[in-house]
């Protein structure tokens, strides 16, 4: 009875540091893919969050070698293994804490600058939202994006670089800004800056290096005839889904120097620049996706301007 006693013991302390081991390989992939492969913003920290990340990296190889040279030994025990499933299911608890605790933050950071966004287009007729719309177009294209090329893009930085799209623009006069007629050679040139000084703006935070980079060139166009003259995919992915989602909210808003365009007639103006201005694959994306879902891109910052627009924020 004795014997069978120690076998069933050792049989359920075998299932427990297995089930340890891999708690802990699935809190290693997730911590590394999370924290140091798919990095945003947030996450881009090469201070004392960063060393924090690889401590507890190391942290977790060192606990999965230590549980299988446990495993390999001759004799198992429950005493022995109920302290190593504790530690694993402990630090697995600690690591859902504190994704809980990041996606919070970056809601919250996200509400934050879509509202400060929101009030300086409340300021300007011929935004009124521009950038949000963006944002959610953005968004949308993302969705539909295959696998692969979505794994390419970190989403909360498409967020950010959606919305800091025109930013540059603060640095233009706004004579310039709001000229209704031609602009000359020297205003058009000071206009075509505006990416460029978005990436002024941030140069001091590392972390906005990759949003920054996708801002820049987001006028690119892909027959090579942009601002920087990249074509095709030398533009980054981001940038090109960008571009698209700019043009669209540009031809589908009103502007005090012309009316906008209905879906239909935008769908086609898309389709013309299709391979020389715009990335033909994600045009196509873009018009396979529902008129409904792009609809409702607008429907969502119209609700959401209106309480930006109940002041006055005119300029």
């Amino acid at each position: 009875m004795e014997s069978i006693f120690l076998i069933s013991s050792s049989v359920i302390a075998e299932y427990l540091i297995i089930t340890a081991i891999i708690l802990m390989i699935i809190n290693f992939g997730v911590t590394l893919f999370t924290l140091i492969l798919r990095n945003d913003v947030l996450y881009n920290d090469t201070g004392s969050h960063f060393i924090a990340n690889v401590v507890l990296l190391a942290f977790e190889i060192l606990f999965i070698i230590f549980s299988i040279i446990v495993f390999s030994s001759e004799e198992l025990f429950i005493t022995l293994s109920l302290p190593i499933i504790c530690g694993a299911v402990i630090f697995t608890l600690m690591l859902v804490w504190n994704f809980i605790q990041m996606r919070g933050i970056s809601i919250r950071s996200m509400e934050i600058l879509e509202t400060l966004v929101g009030v300086i287009e409340a300021g300007d007729e011929n935004l009124d939202g521009h950038s949000l719309h963006v944002q959610n177009l953005t968004m949308l294209i993302y969705d539909y994006l295959p696998l692969l090329d979505r794994q390419k893009i970190n989403p909360m930085n498409l967020q950010y670089a959606s919305l800091f799209l025109d930013i540059g623009k603060l640095g233009i006069p706004r004579s310039i800004i709001d000229k209704k007629g031609k602009l000359t050679p020297s205003e058009k040139e000071l206009i075509q800056r505006h990416p460029e000084i978005c990436v002024e703006l941030f140069e001091r935070l590392p972390s906005f290096t990759t949003v920054t980079y996708w801002v820049k060139y987001h006028h690119e166009r892909v027959d090579g005839n942009g601002y920087y003259h990249l074509k095709g995919e030398e533009i980054p992915l981001a940038s090109r889904i960008l571009a698209l989602a700019d043009t669209y909210s540009a031809i589908t808003m009103d502007r005090s120097y012309r009316p906008s365009l209905p879906y239909e007639n935008a769908i086609s103006e898309l389709r013309l620049v299709s391979g020389s201005q715009l990335d033909s694959k994600l045009v196509e994306i873009f018009c396979s996706i529902p008129r409904k879902k792009v609809s409702a891109c607008m429907d969502d910052v119209r609700n959401r301007m209106k309480k930006y627009q109940t002041g006055d924020f005119r300029w």
